[in-house]
């Protein structure tokens, strides 16, 4: 066990949580090699620590750290944009090693992987953060052909992510325990050596607000994330729907929330942060965001329906923040729209995705979040003993 960690536990209050959408690539939201420029160097130890302990400063509650196999073509990797990435079980343990309190959630696909290697794992990340570890759940798509595996349907993926789910929680049941599985996925028999979680159950993930998605979070994790949108009623219905699917399933809708992916660029005044976003903009490369944007369009029936039409006009959303609304302004502007998309909308939790990265950003972020908190709607995780 890590004798620098805060075991946390679930709290389900109604009020915000924070997390930060984790710098896994040298410009991972937003297709510009200017940004990758000016961005600290990805692959580089300290510069990894340094970030998560200011993120930790800031007051964010958990690091979410996306995953994949392969990219999104020759331009991105032209730019630094999604390439090289982190591969996020690997590095997970250099963010934890470099903070105390703060949770560390790890893309794990469910489809690439036996059950027993998740579990495992999961349960070495869990002891190396001192019980601070969360699972993003993927049930797998685009990395298909790579790995060598047939494609399965939408509504079969997530047959499978819960097959899986199921016999990963099993075996840490079990304590080392023997397992006899026999599934449609999975099918196996034997003891997994310790060790094992040290929470209770790790914090689950999963991105998606499509009916399959939707059930599957309400029956089985505790966050599910999505895009912050302009039309904020189109924020408003998975909010409320998953609400309800959660109150069918007997569960308080508190311990189920949906968190809203959403760009922030924040400065000492509303026209710095306004002059840097502006500027930001004008060097997409537009070749890197089709790039992007296709492979968006091609898996997500959510991003079709809302960023369908000519790709051109996809891309340059779809390049800036993963086509997610972008806050700019100083840090009360941000904190004031903070709780705008919060009271419109429910949403309960943010995943903020920063166009650049340095260490005085994250920390004029954590500014805001106390001014939203001065609203009666965030609590720093300090003062509410650093539960999820």
């Amino acid at each position: 066990m890590s004798d620098a960690g805060t075991v946390r536990r679930r709290r389900p209050d109604g009020q915000v949580r924070f997390g930060l959408m984790w710098f896994n690539s040298q410009t991972p939201y937003l297709t510009s090699a200017v940004a990758a420029g000016m961005n600290p160097p990805v692959l580089d130890v300290g510069v990894q620590s340094e970030l998560a302990r200011a993120a930790e400063t800031a007051g964010f509650d958990f690091l979410f750290m996306a995953d994949g196999y392969v990219g999104h073509g020759g331009h991105n990797v032209r730019i630094g944009h999604g390439e090289p990435r982190l591969s996020a079980p690997v590095w997970a343990p250099v963010l934890m090693a470099a903070t105390r309190h703060i949770g560390v959630a790890t893309t794990i696909h469910t489809k690439y992987l036996p059950a027993g290697v998740i579990a495992r794992i999961g349960a070495n990340l869990d002891h190396l953060s001192g019980g601070r570890w969360g699972w993003n759940i993927v049930p797998g798509t685009k990395d298909d052909a790579f790995l060598g595996h047939e494609p399965l349907g939408h509504a079969e993926r997530y047959a499978q992510a819960r097959e899986t789910l199921d016999a990963v929680q099993k075996i840490w049941d079990a304590r080392g325990e023997r397992v006899e599985y026999h599934g449609r996925y999975h099918d196996f028999a034997g003891s997994m050596m310790g060790p094992f979680p040290l929470q209770e159950r790790p914090l689950l993930f999963n991105a998606g607000v499509s009916e399959d998605g939707l059930d599957f979070i309400a029956d089985a994790c505790d966050y599910g994330f999505f895009t912050v949108v302009e039309d904020l009623d189109k924020v408003r219905g998975p909010v409320e729907a998953l609400a309800a699917r959660a109150e069918a399933r007997g569960r308080d809708p508190l311990t189920v929330n949906l968190l809203g992916s959403i760009g922030i660029v924040v400065g000492a005044s509303r026209q710095e942060a306004q002059d840097r976003y502006d500027h930001l903009v004008e060097t997409l490369d537009m070749d890197a965001a089709r790039g992007w944007a296709r492979s968006f369009l091609e898996r997500s029936g959510t991003y079709q329906a809302t960023h369908g039409g000519e790709l051109d006009d996809a891309a340059r959303s779809i390049g800036v923040a993963a086509g997610a609304t972008v806050l700019v302004g100083s840090v009360d502007d941000v904190a004031e729209q903070l709780i705008h998309v919060h009271r419109s909308t429910g949403l309960r939790g943010y995943q903020v995705c920063p166009l650049t990265w340095s260490v005085d950003e994250l920390l004029l972020m954590g500014k805001a979040f106390r001014r939203v908190g001065d609203a009666g709607l965030w609590t720093a995780p300090e003062d509410r003993g650093r539960a999820w």
